[in-house]
């Protein structure tokens, strides 16, 4: 049980702390959507972030952090609960069992996904959201609030809207979960077994940012995919996307309009939230379940 509530607390302090580099993200992988020769508003993360802070303030930084809060804790309890206390019971947290941990991690991220999607769409719309026209990318749906955005959604799609993408926002938590997990304890145990490291928080920043760039590169087309189905606007009689008709479509589109790269759009940022975030995470779940369960061992 501490593993379910630790990983979701952790992941939760973490994402106040990146929020605006997530932030970023979202609206980098909105930019050029569709292709065409409109110039780019933002040049890299630093200059987005310079750009959102001095145009929209602190609050333009922080949009969508209660749902990311929400997502980061109900998806890293899940995935945290369901890996550790995997391990627990096929005594894999014993040995250094790789095959064993990606299952585990496999399993773990596509739950993480099917629970936590609906605030994954809510956290997306609110953050590519922006109050300053010309600096804008992506559609701008207009809530007035997470609470008025699910309202919206609802309305508008009925329950299916908050699971847009699904399909692919599925893969990209198995993905991502699956290279993360297992390789933040494949690294963590080499640097212990090679007595490169103890187990402290320096080990666990060096596994967290492996962890972080596997994590990275496994999932990041997935991420872009998911993030602009959920985006899209949708016909108000039908509910359906107006821009991409499933996640195949919207691969098609955006390699054809934007090339391949078009996939990895926002990458940088995301690298620059995940390494910070996952280093915050794992060392505040190592310490916290250090404090209440002193005598864990993995």
């Amino acid at each position: 049980m501490d593993n379910f509530v630790w990983g979701g607390v952790a992941a939760g302090m973490a994402i106040c702390v990146v929020n605006p580099i997530d932030v970023v993200k979202s609206r980098l992988q909105m930019q050029g959507e569709g292709g065409g020769v409109a110039k780019a508003v933002y040049k890299g993360p630093l200059h987005a972030l310079r750009t959102i802070a001095v145009k929209e303030g602190v609050q333009g930084l922080y949009r969508g952090l209660a749902p990311a809060i929400l997502f980061q804790m109900v998806g890293n309890s899940t995935r945290f609960g369901v890996y550790y206390a995997g391990k627990n019971a096929l005594g894999a947290d014993k040995k250094n069992d790789s095959g064993t941990n990606l299952c585990l991690a496999l399993t773990a991220g596509g739950l993480a996904g099917l629970i936590a999607c609906p605030f994954f769409t809510l956290k997306t719309q609110l953050q590519v959201q922006s109050s300053v026209a010309d600096i804008a990318t992506g559609h701008q749906h207009q809530h007035n609030g997470v609470v008025d955005a699910a309202k919206n959604i609802f309305r508008t799609q009925g329950i299916s809207g908050l699971y847009a993408g699904l399909p692919v926002f599925f893969v990209r938590c198995v993905a991502l979960v699956a290279a993360q997990m297992a390789t933040y304890d494949w690294v963590k145990q080499m640097l212990i077994d090679a007595k490169k490291l103890e187990n402290g928080p320096a080990c666990h920043i060096v596994s967290s940012t492996a962890a972080a760039g596997a994590a990275c590169v496994c999932m990041q087309p997935f991420d872009l995919v998911g993030a602009r189905m959920m985006n899209q606007p949708a016909d108000p009689l039908s509910g359906k996307g107006l821009l991409y008709s499933g996640p195949v479509h919207c691969f098609q589109t955006t390699v054809k309009a934007e090339g391949f790269a078009g996939l990895y759009k926002g990458v940088t940022a995301n690298f620059m939230r995940m390494g910070p975030q996952y280093i915050l995470t794992f060392v505040f779940f190592e310490q916290l379940m250090h404090i209440t369960s002193p005598s864990r061992t993995k």
